[in-house]
């Protein structure tokens, strides 16, 4: 069993991520999870991700907040509950709506086939 406290998340970088603090908490540096890894995603008022695409698939889940998601030409008001799965190389951004911080979690999935 491997267990991330949450004080011993491990934080990271990405480009294109403003006002964000990210904390990656099972696979890659932090457990033996492979083909998939996991991060806890905080945005400060304000805070978004600029438009990009990646080989991966993403799954994000709010814990706490507001998020405006724009996938394509979409795009959608998400809250604490919702979940927006990306395919991999579609394009996202998303950024916090109200002006208070919000919470997410990202599952990014490496080696993704639809089935």
């Amino acid at each position: 069993m491997y267990v991330t406290k949450a004080e011993d998340a491990v934080q990271y970088l990405a480009p294109g991520h403003h006002k964000m603090q990210m904390h990656r908490i099972q696979g890659q540096d932090v457990s033996p999870l492979s083909g998939m890894w996991s991060a806890r995603l905080t945005l400060e008022a304000g805070g978004y991700v600029e438009a990009s695409a990646s080989p991966a698939a993403k799954l994000y889940i709010v814990d706490s907040g507001e998020l405006e998601f724009t996938g394509g030409d979409q795009t959608v008001l998400i809250k604490k509950g919702d979940s927006v799965f990306v395919l991999p190389n579609e394009a996202r951004a998303f950024k916090e709506s109200r002006g208070s911080t919000a919470v997410i979690y990202l599952v990014l999935l490496e080696n993704y086939a639809k089935s």
